[in-house]
């Protein structure tokens, strides 16, 4: 396992969420709000500062979401970059868009 994410798990930054398989929908539905706003933001009303807390948001809300079906919560932004390296990418458990599969 990723040093990092025993760190934060030991840290308690990163923590077992039984209920987190059954809010995954929960969390990818507010990610998509927040992208769907922050599209508003940046065509409509020009606010492009605003458009990017909302972008930030979405991917933050897409994020958790990767860890609640894992039965994960986060405590820390930081975490939940480890996190998802550790249980994601280390896995390599994504679709490259350069690569087949």
């Amino acid at each position: 396992m990723n040093p990092e994410f025993q760190r934060c798990l030991k840290s308690n930054k990163i923590k077992k969420f039984t209920p987190g398989h059954k809010l995954t929908q929960k969390e990818l539905d507010v990610a998509n709000s927040d992208f769907e706003q922050a599209k508003i933001s940046f065509t409509k009303n020009k606010n492009y500062k605003w458009s990017t807390i909302q972008c930030y948001y979405s991917m933050f809300h897409a994020a958790r979401a990767l860890l609640y079906i894992n039965n994960y919560r986060e405590k820390s932004h930081h975490c939940l970059i480890i996190a998802i390296k550790a249980l994601y990418v280390e896995k390599k458990l994504y679709c490259s868009p350069l690569t087949k599969g």
